[in-house]
């Protein structure tokens, strides 16, 4: 497209309005970008390919200033892009190193590294690559942020975010329109990145699996035959109903925040608080089973990522 005959359809973008530019990137929605070619050429692969190519004279590329008449100004024609206002503006003022717009939705984020991998500007990619961590959007879908990860390889911080997909259950089925999303995200995932995504879960479960089961924290529950001090047999069946809800809800949400907290109001719990022994004597004690079911989720957690 020239910028003769539908300049009156064109804006310029308040941000990007130097008239000494000597490019205009023209978004699909009209806006014109005025931009320096040394930038484009420093901070982009492709726009170094693309403005190293020869250029014709009947082309819609780059006219520069001709060398040997200093005086004589070439208006540079407009170079229309398929690119929307959004992601462009802000991919340029991170190649230019300007100030961004707060991200206000993922999907802000998410067409701007789509437009960063296509013009191949590895300098934003960092920028997003340095907050994927710590920004609440992220946060909030942890298994979008581990897809990312994955994509663009940031094994560095591969450990983190695994960790915080351990709040959704991967294996939910597709039955919830949440559980619809994970499956679709899981499907972007190479089979590598998959295998491991699942075997990190799978290893979380089973030490958490474990150490219910065992007889280190778990003695009173776990040992059988038991008897009271009082020489009666045990039942332990009020522990084993709670250690299943407790697998099933940690199998729901490997990260295992929520079970203390909701727990409280568990039929299973309160029956395992009020069981004893014909003599009285408490089966379980409430205090130290509470405390080591806390550590034995924070041990399952704690497993490291294998990269």
């Amino acid at each position: 497209m020239s910028s003769s005959s539908k300049d009156h359809d064109l804006r310029t973008s308040s941000v990007f309005s130097d008239p000494t530019a000597d490019i205009i990137l023209q978004s699909t929605e009209g806006t014109l970008y005025h931009v320096h070619s040394v930038v484009l050429r420093t901070t982009s692969h492709f726009f170094r390919t693309l403005l190293s190519l020869p250029q014709g004279a009947s082309s819609s590329s780059v006219q520069l200033r001709d060398s040997s008449d200093p005086q004589m100004e070439v208006k540079p024609e407009i170079i229309p892009t398929h690119e929307a206002d959004g992601p462009m503006d802000r991919v340029l003022r991170l190649m230019c190193g300007l100030p961004i717009p707060r991200w206000t939705a993922l999907s802000e984020i998410l067409a701007t590294l789509d437009l960063i991998e296509k013009w191949d500007a590895p300098g934003p990619l960092s920028v997003i690559q340095a907050s994927i961590e710590g920004h609440p959007l992220f946060a909030a879908h942890p298994l979008k942020a581990y897809v990312l990860a994955a994509r663009f390889g940031w094994d560095d911080e591969m450990p983190g975010i695994a960790r915080r997909t351990l709040q959704i259950d991967l294996l939910s089925g597709g039955s919830d329109a949440a559980g619809q999303a994970y499956e679709e995200d899981l499907c972007r995932l190479s089979s590598r990145s998959l295998l491991r995504l699942v075997t990190y879960h799978d290893r979380c479960k089973g030490r958490f699996r474990e150490a219910l089961e065992g007889t280190e924290l778990f003695a009173s529950g776990n040992d059988e035959p038991r008897e009271c001090n009082c020489g009666r047999n045990r039942d332990n069946y009020p522990w084993r109903m709670l250690k299943a809800r407790l697998l099933s809800e940690f199998n729901k949400r490997p990260l295992g925040d929520t079970i203390l907290s909701e727990m409280v109001g568990w039929p299973e719990a309160a029956a395992c608080w009020r069981a004893q022994c014909a003599c009285s004597q408490k089966y379980y004690d409430h205090s130290s089973t509470v405390a080591n079911i806390k550590a034995s989720i924070r041990n399952a957690v704690e497993q490291d990522f294998v990269a």
